[in-house]
């Protein structure tokens, strides 16, 4: 390295170097991102000349494709369940190489519901553990932490239950890119209802500013393509705002409407949407549950008491909701989302981030489980 001889620049050196010690001694890509442009069925970005964002025009979900030296890695190539093969003919137009892996950033279908078809063509498909409890093709799963190396590409993903409890943000060290899946989108409230809560929301995305440099571009789960630094760090600032917010206004005994139609509520509505209001029934709803994410307050229940709570249960309409225990708490998976379920009583269970007021309670022995879906009760007998 030169001997910077200018001491101002060497302090701004040293300090963006000592952040984290993900930026330390990377080789970092300089990118040439070109403007998003609409091709026949997909809106692409060209990032570098190996690295390229796209998204159906039919489809919400951002899609990564990396080009390596000799193999392709795909992160959420999800165009829409008609669209697998349009999607897989634009990335042959972008490179004939063979897809080798599929990244998932969680499991929700929107994001992996591809996976199937790339499977069939050959591709390893790669996600947390947690996507077991879905019906998403998995191949290849961790836990925490889990490293591919593709040529003079690291490719690094780090855990944190946020948006959903198999949320991942992965970061290609090389190219300068971290996929953020849906703990990151430019128009749309936070959404940490399924996972865990605002803490780890603002904990994945510190976790996210951790790594790269001012250089580095942040992909979206939904809306712009790519971001800059400074846009994440508005991000977090506004969905620690909002926390804090809904916090104060609730323990003021605010309803949800009081809450929905306070100043600074509707305006970081309208900074999470590029300026733009969202629909007063979306923005209740998002409040609602934020408030049954972070806000509900539980009592300690023997794991010996819990564990008996374990199995599926099945609805008159043959709807089945599967209650499962993950590490030292219990879980209801249904619909194809899971929710954590915070205890009441040693009986009674409120559904965290589905909204208020929303619980399970199990009857009959444990033989009967009675959903209470905010207006009225609904009962699944243990199979």
């Amino acid at each position: 390295m030169k001997f910077i001889t200018l001491l101002t620049l060497a302090l701004l050196f040293v300090s963006s170097c000592s952040d984290a010690k993900t930026k330390k001694n990377i080789n970092i890509l300089s990118t040439d991102k070109t403007e998003p442009k609409q091709t026949s069925n997909f809106i692409e970005q060209k990032i570098n000349d190996n690295f390229y964002i796209l998204r159906s025009k039919n489809y919400r979900t951002n899609i990564g494709v990396f080009i390596g030296d000799e193999e392709i890695v795909l992160v959420d190539p999800m165009a829409g369940v008609n669209n697998h093969q349009a999607l897989l003919e634009k990335i042959k137009e972008l490179s004939e190489k063979p897809i080798k892996y599929v990244i998932n950033t969680h499991s929700h279908s929107d994001h992996s519901g591809a996976n199937s078809f790339f499977a069939d063509i050959g591709a390893i498909i790669v996600s947390q553990e947690n996507s077991k409890f879905t019906s998403e093709k998995t191949n290849v799963t961790f836990k925490d932490r889990y490293t591919i190396k593709m040529g003079n590409e690291t490719i690094e993903f780090f855990h944190v239950p946020s948006h959903s409890i198999d949320d991942v943000i992965i970061y290609f060290s090389k190219n300068n890119v971290v996929f953020m899946g849906d703990v990151y989108m430019t128009n749309a409230l936070p959404h940490f209802y399924f996972g865990g809560g605002g803490s780890a929301h603002i904990e994945i995305l510190n976790k996210a500013l951790s790594l790269g440099n001012d250089n580095t571009l942040f992909i979206a789960g939904h809306g712009d393509l790519s971001s800059n630094r400074e846009e994440l760090k508005n991000y977090r600032e506004n969905s620690n705002n909002w926390i804090n917010r809904i916090k104060e206004l609730h323990n003021q005994i605010k309803s949800i409407d009081e809450i929905a139609d306070d100043n600074q509520i509707k305006e970081l509505g309208k900074a999470f949407n590029d300026n733009k209001n969202f629909a007063i029934n979306q923005l209740k709803q998002t409040i609602g549950r934020s408030i049954s994410s972070d806000l509900v307050v539980g009592i300690p229940v023997p794991m010996d008491k819990i564990k008996t709570y374990e199995g599926s249960y099945l609805y008159a309409d043959n709807t089945m909701d599967k209650i499962v225990l993950l590490g030292k708490k219990l879980f209801v998976l249904s619909g194809g989302f899971m929710f954590e379920l915070i205890p009441l009583s040693e009986t009674k269970f409120h559904i965290r981030g589905h909204a208020p007021h929303r619980h399970i309670t199990f009857k009959q022995g444990n033989k009967e489980l009675i959903y209470f879906d905010g207006t009225e009760n609904k009962i699944a007998k243990r199979q």
